[in-house]
């Protein structure tokens, strides 16, 4: 309880704040209640409230009254007190705002109103309200008497002097009054002021007391009365007038730094308020304004200090807070800088100030007056016993400069790993420091043994400084020389300082005294020389001339910085200077490899080293060094590809490429280089800028071309290996129909493969998405082109050509062959074909129906008729197809019974005796099983059956796949099932391993021995102490190497000659024996050979050797050249294609000289079986062949069969397991779904004969417009002119016939299912039909018109220049004309039905 120890209760219901602090001061005032000095009122229990007085006489006198009536705001109170919590009995009456009493007579009324007695003595002292309640109460008829003893206003009235004559009723009166006496105590407000500062200011301040605010004191209170709002101000404005106290958190560090400016501040403006300051606190006491405005005032200054952090290192920053360094400096800064600076030590030192300039004054301070210094001890001294004595002299010295402060610290740094003390770490004042260091310094001056470095001036003496010791003759010391190389050359000078320091410097003199010179001998063999039998000799030219003589290793002569000497025979010139005759070389060597030079010798077309590859999948997954893109209007994403790339390397590259885009401007037909990021696999990306379709006669054709011809120059100049292409058109963008597309690309490719050389570039891939609509189309047409671009004139133009879908071998139980094989399972012949069908609906497209289409009628009646088993083999004829039987199977879309069904396949095989069967992708396609599900199924059958049991029989077990996504997800699973798989590829080309080369070209021979002999020097470096000694020792040592040398001179009819292996027996020697090879200047084509005789003389034999064989090599290359214009001999290559042999080869063959093989067009060695006309490789493959001996004005396409020289015309059936079959069978079922009953080969000499001639006529017209532009077509016809076709060609005579709508000509269509139609392929009597696959040289075409007898001409500046052909479509021709009958040729006749 405190001070407050007399305790009263009393109870009253629910007062809240406002009328408990009304109810406190009634029981402060003396005057209403008796009491004085009370605490606040505080709840007991239930109503009861209790309040405690100060004094035990103020208790009593407000028990003596017992019973108080209270006016609260909104009601009157009656409170009984006592000294205990009781009940309250008696309600005191209450009325309005006072207490009244009311008399009544006959001719007066009087009301008593009990007013508070300050309220009455203002109404006394101010005559202002005095007179306003004296006029509202005349106004009703009324006089006040204020009688200050009752403390009461008495109110009287006559009621017959009331307004309008009376008061009426005494209640009425009574009202009137009451309004008036609420009105007064509602205006005006007796406010007690309790607290003795708030007393204290109201008494010593009369600003308080004014007309309309009166003061009263009180005994220990006074009491403001006045109006309410007047009242209310006033006490704010005391209140707020009060002495306050303030703390704020403020370090007293921190405020020392601001303590100054902050103390002038408070006594400018508020010299009221005192300061008080702790360690963490300092507080403000005083008016409260004031000492509000100072707290913000400080809150400023606080804000305006910096800060600056120094970074010291840990030794220095322990020694700041291990010693008084902080506070020394604090005072120090005090005193010097215009603006406190306070320092604080954590991981950093932190300087504080109101000033920058005292923080960068403080930090220099420090910095200079501070220092850590790591001083190494050297030799002994890091060790002990001397180490010990290092210790003692540093720590007598510390401790003197520690008197009687510390000032400076030493510790010892150990070596790492080491046992040995390698630094002494000096930490304090720098003056200290230093005084250490001069300490250390002077001890290890005198009395620890040290090592000196000495930079060698010549590189060469760090592996003979020994002889250079011996030369100068200096003593032995304890000194120790020790050279190195590294960093630099350079000797390490070890012992005692003194010694060290001596010796140093009789080594500079000595060196200083030096003279080096440098010899150059033109070729290796001057040092080969001195290496060996001449080493005794020139030992003793270094004895006897006082000189040291180094080797120096053979250098360029392009890249030696000196200028040595260079040497030549004193009579002769035998030795030039290397360096011109080495850029002469240089200059004149054409840049092929030998294999081109010896190509181009012969005759033949050069072997391009290219393989082209069919890739299946996206562009940008390609690891290649270059990915061709194609692009509109500069834009990277105007393509489906370019899209896909952004996708792939983010936006920072599109930022990047539109930068290199926006540096010039691009035409179509332009290449934009760009490097690649390294998100993709390669190292630069072409962007070919291209132009929509428009038509072949449009622009589009050639500036496509034209950018793909540069993409591979480009490769070529740059050196790079390796570029992939897309099949760049028939997207949504450039809208090319398929076709021609692929035209532009498989032409450009093409015309690369005939240049005559592809530089670096071996491998171009063309890269087809799988999952396109058109993607096994555009597969196949891709394939057909290239297939027919790998050879020309009878020469392969490509090293080969592979593809994703090739085919794949492995090997199962019992060495049977396993193959995926992607194409057309009619078209198989094994012994058995596998049927998948469900034995009830025949007519769904897939396997079953393919099958039965191309087996015929009586198979599906057989098929209809079966009684099938589940899980069982139904075994049929094999009616048309070309195999023994078919095995019908249903897989019910179930795998574990396919897998069933594939071991019972290959037992049903091994009962039957069959070596190979035919298996589709049972259930994956029309089926619709997932393909790499059905793969696995499919395999483990195989692996199963060949492994519980060994096979006896089956021998070969081909996987049929039709679709690509079928294949590629086969061809996933077997890899992974059998790691060793092998994918049928055209091997790597080996070299060749033939007896017999032709002659080189001279010129390019003797480049290439020039650039392997002239590239080198024998270099001597001279170190003697004078200049004579080293002359003297240079002179003996070139005339002894003279003496050892010789020179032979070479004719040109000598070297003529020498063959490939001839030159690189050559190079070796030359290379061997250190020799010198000079070409005659003057053109006379002689070779100088110079060097040790040794090997001069074994060049002389090597070059008479060569003679001999010179003429025999000259009549077989005559023999060759006749032989190859009347003979062909050649092989059936890989895709079907027969490929030309070379002439050595065709020679061989024609001759039956094949004991060691012949050797391909692509260098592959073969050997070769004539009784079987089959070769096998050397990895065991075969492969046919076939000899042609031509008419002597036509020589027979490649593909042809002989014939007799009467002979003119030749129908040849083609067996149904050729390539060429298939290949011709595969293009018809494209668009034709009718079985081929048989293709025959038609060979027309005469009509081919035309034809070419014709087909060179229009490419050289055509020689920028594409060319002739070849194409296969079809041409349907009936029985009566199938016979006249075939033996005289197609005749424009007759056009009509059918129909005339693009002219009259003879038409082809691009699609056999047009000329399949019975109009145009008249049925026979048995069903039927003939179809031409015809050659047409459609050339460059425009759109035809039904009037048409001829092409229109081309432009009307040339009558004679007409177009090649018309076309019904120019965007997309399905239909080609041509009025000229040599420009097409009957090719293949194709029986269907």
């Amino acid at each position: 309880m405190g001070e407050y120890q007399h305790p009263l209760f009393f109870e009253a219901k629910d007062l809240t704040d406002r009328e408990k602090e009304k109810v406190r001061r009634h029981f402060q005032k003396k005057r209403d209640s008796g009491g004085g000095d009370c605490g606040m009122i505080e709840k007991a229990e239930g109503n009861a409230y209790k309040i405690c007085f100060k004094e035990k006489e103020d208790q009593e006198r407000v028990l003596q009254r017992k019973f108080h009536t209270i006016s609260l705001p909104c009601r009157e109170v009656g409170l009984q007190v006592s000294r205990t919590i009781s009940p309250q009995t008696t309600d005191q009456p209450s009325s309005s705002h006072s207490q009244t009493f009311t008399k009544a007579n006959t001719k007066g009324l009087e009301k008593i109103f009990k007013l508070d007695i300050f309220l009455l003595y203002f109404l006394r002292d101010n005559q202002k309200a005095n007179k306003v309640l004296q006029k509202q109460l005349s106004a009703i008829g009324c006089t006040v008497e204020l009688d200050f003893v009752e403390e009461e206003a008495v109110v009287r009235g006559d009621i017959e002097k009331g307004p309008g004559g009376a008061f009426g009723t005494a209640e009425k009166w009574e009202i009137q009054v009451d309004r008036v006496f609420i009105g007064l105590t509602e205006s005006y407000l007796c406010y007690n002021v309790v607290e003795q500062k708030e007393v204290q200011i109201l008494l010593q301040d009369p600003s308080f007391v004014t007309d309309d605010i009166k003061v009263y004191r009180e005994s220990g209170y006074v009491v403001v009365v006045g109006e309410v709002e007047a009242v209310n101000e006033r006490i704010s404005i005391l209140e707020k007038s009060l002495p306050t106290r303030k703390e704020l958190p403020i370090a007293e560090k921190r405020f020392k730094l601001v303590e100054e400016e902050f103390s002038r501040e408070m006594r400018a403006h508020c010299p009221e308020v005192k300061i008080h300051i702790g360690r963490a606190m300092i507080t403000l006491e005083g008016p409260d304004m004031e000492v509000q405005s100072g707290a913000k005032k400080l809150d400023e200054l606080i804000k305006k200090v910096k800060e600056k952090r120094v970074k010291l290192c840990a030794a220095l920053m322990d020694f700041i807070t291990s010693s008084d360094v902080i506070s020394k400096y604090e005072a120090r800064f005090q005193l010097s800088l215009r603006s406190p600076v306070s320092l604080e030590a954590g991981s950093d030192l932190v300087l504080s100030s109101l000033s920058s300039d005292a923080l960068d004054e403080a930090e220099a301070a420090m910095q200079r007056d501070l220092t850590v210094d790591d001083v190494p001890l050297q030799g002994a001294a890091a060790v002990p016993p001397d180490l010990d004595i290092v210790k003692d002299i540093l720590n007598k010295a510390k401790n003197k400069g520690n008197s009687p402060e510390l000032r400076v610290d030493v510790s010892f740094i150990p070596e790492v790993g080491g046992t040995a003390t390698a630094k002494v770490r000096l930490v304090g004042y720098s003056q200290n420091v230093n005084k250490l260091k001069e300490v250390l310094h002077d001890y290890q001056m005198n009395q620890v043994e040290t090592q000196e470095m000495l930079n060698l001036p010549h590189p060469e003496l760090v592996d003979c400084f020994h002889k250079f010791v011996s030369l100068i003759g200096m003593k032995q010391t304890k000194v120790t020389l020790k050279t190195s190389p590294f960093p630099h050359p350079c000797v390490l000078v070890s012992g005692p300082r003194c010694l060290v320091q001596e010796t140093q410097q009789a080594l500079i003199s000595a060196l200083a005294s030096l003279m080096s010179d440098t010899l150059v001998l033109d070729g290796p063999g001057a040092q080969q020389y001195f290496q060996s039998k001449g080493r005794v000799v020139k030992e003793l030219v270094e004895s006897s001339c006082q000189v040291i003589i180094r080797e120096q290793q053979s250098v360029d002569s392009q890249i030696v910085e000196t200028k040595p000497r260079s040497i030549s025979s004193p009579s002769t010139s035998l030795f030039p200077s290397s360096t011109s005759l080495f850029a002469s070389s240089t200059m004149s060597l054409a840049p092929q490899p030998i294999s081109r030079l010896l190509s181009s010798t012969v005759g033949s077309i050069a072997v391009n080293q290219t393989s082209l590859e069919i890739r299946l999948g996206s562009l940008v997954d390609e690891q290649v060094n270059v990915l061709v893109v194609p692009m509109l209007n500069g834009q990277l994403t105007s393509t489906k590809i370019g899209e896909c790339l952004l996708s792939k390397v983010g936006n920072a590259f599109k930022s990047k490429f539109d930068s290199m885009a926006a540096n010039g401007i691009l035409v179509p037909g332009d290449v934009l280089q760009v490097g690649a990021p390294p998100s993709l696999g390669c190292t630069k990306l072409f962007f070919v800028e291209c132009l929509p379709w428009d038509g072949v006669r449009g622009r589009s054709v050639q500036v496509l071309s034209d950018g793909l011809r540069r993409c591979l120059d480009l490769c070529v100049q740059q050196g790079l290996c390796s570029v992939a292409f897309p099949v760049i058109g028939p997207g949504i963008a450039l809208k090319y129909p398929l076709r021609e597309a692929i035209q532009v690309l498989t032409d450009n490719i093409r015309q690369f493969g005939l240049t005559a050389s592809s530089g670096s570039l071996s491998t171009i891939h063309i890269v087809i998405k799988p999952d396109y609509p058109d993607s096994e189309e555009c597969y196949h047409e891709v394939h057909r082109h290239l297939s027919l671009n790998m050879n020309q004139g009878g020469q392969a133009i490509f090293r080969s050509l592979t593809s994703d879908l090739d085919d794949i071998t492995m090997t199962v139980g019992g060495g049977a062959k396993l193959q995926l094989v992607f194409g057309d399972i009619t078209n198989e012949t094994t012994d058995a074909v596998v049927n998948t069908t469900d034995f009830i609906d025949f007519q769904n497209d897939g396997v079953c129906k393919d099958i039965l289409t191309a087996a015929g009628p009586a198979v599906e009646a057989e098929l209809r008729a079966a009684q099938r088993i589940r899980g069982d083999v139904f075994v049929s004829q094999s009616g048309l197809l070309p195999c023994s039987a078919i095995f019908h199977v249903c897989g019910e879309k179930n795998i574990v019974l396919i897998e069933q069904l594939v071991r019972r396949i290959i037992g049903r095989c091994e009962t039957s005796k069959f070596k190979s069967v035919a298996i589709p992708a049972i259930c994956a396609g029309v089926g619709g099983l997932d393909s790499g599900v059905v793969a696995g199924a499919i395999l483990r059958g195989v692996m199963a059956a060949t492994s519980s049991t060994p096979l006896q029989y089956l021998i070969n077990i081909r996987i049929v796949l039709m679709k690509m996504k079928v294949f590629l997800a086969f061809k996933e699973e077997a890899m992974q099932k059998f790691p060793t798989a092998v994918i049928k590829r055209v091997p790597v080309p080996q070299p060749p391993r033939v007896q017999q080369q032709p002659p080189l070209s001279k010129s390019a021979d003797l480049r290439i021995l020039f650039t392997s002999s002239a590239s080198q020097q024998s270099v001597f470096w001279f170190l003697g102490l004078s200049r004579k000694d080293v002359d003297d020792a240079m002179t003996k040592l070139i005339d002894l190497y003279h003496a050892q040398c010789s020179t032979k001179t070479f004719e040109k009819d000598d070297l003529a000659g020498l063959t490939q292996d001839n030159m690189k027996d050559l190079k070796q020697l030359v290379d061997t024996e250190g020799l010198y090879i000079q070409k005659d200047q003057s053109g006379r084509g002689t070779l100088t050979v110079s060097g040790l005789k040794d090997g001069v003389n074994m060049v002389v034999l090597m070059i008479n050797a060569s003679l001999h064989g010179s003429l025999r090599r000259e009549v077989r290359v005559r023999e060759e050249e006749d032989l190859f214009a009347r003979v062909t001999w050649c092989l059936l290559g890989h895709g079907g294609n027969w490929e030309r042999l070379p002439k050595t080869a065709n020679h061989n063959l024609e001759n039956n000289d094949v004991a060691g093989g012949i050797v391909d067009a692509q260098s592959v060695q073969w050997s070769v079986d004539l009784q079987g006309i089959y070769r096998s490789r050397l990895t065991g493959q075969t492969a046919k062949l076939k000899g042609l001996e031509h008419l002597s004005d036509f020589s027979f396409p490649l593909y042809w069969d002989n014939m007799a020289a009467s002979e003119a015309f030749k129908k040849v059936p083609l067996q149904r397991s050729s390539a060429e079959y298939q290949t011709v069978k595969k293009a018809f079922e494209r668009t034709v779904q009718k079985t081929v009953m048989k293709i025959e080969r038609l060979q027309n000499v005469h009509l081919r004969r035309v034809y070419e001639a014709q087909k060179q006529h229009i490419s050289d017209k055509n020689k920028h417009q594409g060319g002739a532009r070849e194409r296969l077509l079809y041409h349907g016809t009936s029985q009566d002119n199938c016979d006249s076709i075939m033996k005289t060609g197609f005749n424009r005579s007759f056009s009509g016939q059918n129909a005339t709508s693009f002219g009259h000509g003879t038409y082809f269509a691009v699609d056999a299912s047009y000329s399949a139609h019975p109009t145009y392929s008249k049925p026979a009597a048995d069903g039927s039909q003939l179809m031409f696959v015809v050659r047409v040289l459609t050339g460059v075409y425009t759109l035809g018109q039904s009037s048409m007898r001829l092409p229109p001409n081309r432009s009307d500046q040339h009558s004679s220049d007409r177009y090649d052909s018309v076309v019904d479509n120019l965007a997309n021709p399905s239909m080609y004309i041509v009025f000229h009958d040599n420009q097409a040729y009957p090719d293949y006749l194709i029986t269907f039905k």
